[in-house]
């Protein structure tokens, strides 16, 4: 298992306090997902470099609120959690991932499996009350 890619799944965890998380996208490749109240959000995407034939780990911030007038207590909020997600992604920028396609499938079936059990986790508190 590629230890870079476990560390930025958890620091992304970490510093977004599980407000963003990496899951299974549509490619079958990891993407983050985020709770509808994060104002900043996290791209984070795996790349073939054709050169080196390894996967590059690209991962970006952008901002996710639409334009308009707010107080000053939300621009407060947008200012921290901007701040957060830059030193976020500056983190990752300088670990400098680099993974073989094993590595991305063994990373890529470690997700499933996390969201398989989250999953499963949903469904019983449903049934049971939850």
């Amino acid at each position: 298992m590629n230890e870079k890619l476990l560390w930025a799944k958890r620091l992304i965890e970490e510093k977004t306090e599980g407000k963003q998380c990496l899951q299974i996208g549509w490619d079958d490749m990891p993407v983050v997902r985020m709770t509808d109240d994060c104002m900043v959000g996290l791209y984070f995407s795996l790349k073939l470099n054709r050169c080196s034939g390894l996967y590059d780990c690209l991962v970006k911030g952008y901002i996710r609120t639409c334009g308009g007038y707010n107080p000053s207590a939300i621009m407060k909020d947008l200012t921290e959690e901007c701040s957060r997600i830059a030193d976020l992604v500056l983190q990752i920028e300088k670990a400098e991932i680099h993974a073989t396609e094993e590595e991305i499938q063994e990373f890529c079936t470690l997700i499933k499996k996390e969201m398989e059990q989250s999953n499963e986790k949903d469904q019983n508190n449903k049934l049971c009350g939850g």
